[in-house]
C-alpha cells in the first residue's frame, strides 16, 4: 500500500538524519576535547617549557583566534564542495596537528601546532549548525540542538577529569596522543556513514558573493545582536578555560586530578539549561527561553565580578558563579543559532560561518584579555567577566529589526 511505503520512507529518512546527528556528536566531543583535556595542564606548562604563564596562554587565544578566521573560509568551502568532503579534510587535519600538539618540543612549536589544529576543528563549529538547518524545521532544530548540547556535555565534562590523570600518571603529551587515536576513529566513522546533506553551488567561492554575503550579516542588526549574544555567553567560557586552571591550581590549591570536577560541575549546568530549552520549547516562545538564559547569565557574572574584584573568591563562591553562567549558556546556545539564523537572508553556510567566527572571536579576545592583564590574581578574571556582561547586555537591549 502507498500509505505504507511512505510510512516505511518516513521511518528510514528519521533513522538517517538521527545516524547524521550522531556523527555530528562525534566530530564535535573531539574538537571540544582540544582544550577541556588539556586544561588541567595548563598551570604546569610554564615550568615545563621555561616560559611565562602569558605565553602558555596564548595556546588558547590564537587556538581560537585561529578557529573564528577560519570559519569565514570553511563556509563557503562546504556551500561549493558539499559538507561531507569538508568534514572530512578538517578531522583528518585536526588529526594530524593533534600529534604535532603531543610531539612539540618549545612552547613556540606549542603554539602553531595549536593554531593549525584550530582551523581544521573550525570546520565541525560550521558545518553543524548548517546541516542541522538543511535537516530540520525551525522548532525542530531548537529540539536537536538542545539534544546535541547535551550529548556533546559528555566530552567536556570527562576530558579534563581524563585530562588531569592523564597528566599526573603519563605527563601531558599524552591528552594530544589521545586526541590524536580518537581523530582516527572519528574520521573512520565519517567516511564510512555521514551523507550529504546539501547541493553544491557551483558560484559560491566568488569573491564578490562571499563579501556580499558578508556584508549583508553584518548589516543585519537582529543577526549580529544574536551572535554577540552568544559570543558574549561563549567568552565567559573561554575566560574560565584559560584563567580557571591557575586560579583554582595555583592560588586555591586545587590537586591536578580534581580540576575536571570543578569542570564537569559547570558541564552539569550547562546540560540542565540545555535540557531545560529542549522541553521549554513545547510550551514557551523561542525569545522566552533565550530570555531566562540571559537572567542567569547576568547573575552569575555579577557574582563573580563581586567577589574578584574584592579578593575574596573561594573555590565555592567561584563554582556558584560560574555554574549560574553555565546553566544560562544552556538556555542560550540552544536559542541563539536558531534565532541568528532565521533572522538571516543569507547562504545557510555563510550565516552560519559568520555566526561562529563572532561568537568564537569574543572568546579568543576575551582569553587574550586573560593573558594580557595577568597578574597571578583573579581579578582579571572578574574584569573579563564584566566586560563581556556589558557587551552582551548592550546588544540584548538593541531594537529587534533586521536591518
Amino acid at each position: 500500500m502507498p500509505s505504507a511505503v511512505a510510512k516505511m520512507k518516513d521511518k528510514q529518512t528519521l533513522v538517517n538524519k538521527r545516524i547524521i546527528v550522531f556523527i555530528l556528536v562525534l566530530a564535535s566531543s573531539l574538537t571540544m576535547m582540544s582544550t577541556d583535556i588539556y586544561a588541567p595542564s595548563l598551570a604546569h606548562l610554564p615550568e615545563y617549557f621555561g616560559t611565562s604563564a602569558a605565553n602558555i596562554k596564548l595556546t588558547i587565544s590564537l587556538n581560537v583566534l585561529a578557529y573564528a578566521l577560519a570559519t569565514l573560509v570553511h563556509g563557503p568551502l562546504s556551500e561549493r564542495f558539499g559538507r561531507r568532503p569538508i568534514l572530512l579534510w578538517g578531522l583528518v587535519g585536526f588529526t594530524f596537528f593533534s600529534l604535532c600538539c603531543g610531539l612539540a618540543q618549545t612552547v613556540e612549536q606549542l603554539i602553531i601546532a595549536r593554531i593549525f589544529q584550530g582551523i581544521c576543528a573550525a570546520v565541525e563549529g560550521v558545518l553543524v549548525l548548517a546541516v542541522i538547518r538543511d535537516l530540520f524545521e525551525e522548532n525542530e532544530q531548537v529540539r536537536v540542538i538542545g539534544l546535541y548540547g547535551v550529548a556533546t556535555c559528555i566530552s567536556p565534562a570527562i576530558a579534563p577529569i581524563i585530562g588531569g590523570y592523564i597528566h599526573v600518571w603519563f605527563g601531558w603529551r599524552y591528552n594530544f596522543y589521545l586526541l590524536f587515536a580518537f581523530g582516527l576513529l572519528v574520521s573512520i566513522a565519517t567516511w564510512y556513514y555521514l551523507e550529504e546533506s546539501s547541493k553544491k553551488n557551483v558560484k559560491a567561492l566568488s569573491l564578490k558573493a562571499i563579501v556580499r554575503d558578508y556584508y549583508v550579516l553584518l548589516s543585519n542588526r537582529l543577526y549580529v545582536k544574536y551572535c554577540i549574544i552568544a559570543g558574549s555567553s561563549l567568552g565567559m567560557i573561554f575566560a574560565f578555560v584559560t584563567a580557571g586552571p591557575f586560579i583554582l591550581i595555583n592560588n586555591h590549591g586545587l590537586p591536578t586530578q580534581h580540576f575536571g570536577y570543578f569542570w564537569a560541575l559547570l558541564v552539569l549546568g550547562f546540560a540542565i539549561g540545555a535540557f531545560l530549552a529542549n522541553h521549554m520549547v513545547k510550551t514557551s516562545s523561542i525569545p522566552t527561553i533565550l530570555n531566562t538564559g540571559f537572567m542567569f547569565l547576568i547573575l552569575g557574572a555579577a557574582i563573580l565580578f563581586g567577589i574578584t574584584y574584592n579578593s575574596n573568591d573561594t573555590i565555592t563562591s567561584l563554582a556558584v558563579g560560574m555554574t549560574l553562567i553555565a546553566f544560562g549558556d544552556g538556555l542560550i546556545f540552544s536559542t541563539t543559532p536558531t534565532l541568528a539564523m532565521e533572522a538571516s537572508t543569507s547562504r545557510t553556510g555563510s550565516a552560519a560561518a559568520m555566526l561562529v567566527t563572532i561568537e568564537m572571536s569574543i572568546g579568543a579576545l576575551a582569553a587574550l584579555a586573560i593573558g594580557v592583564l595577568h597578574d597571578g590574581s583573579s581579578r582579571p578574571f572578574g574584569l573579563t567577566i564584566a566586560a563581556l556582561a556589558t557587551c552582551g547586555l548592550f546588544s540584548y537591549l538593541l531594537k529587534q529589526n533586521k536591518n
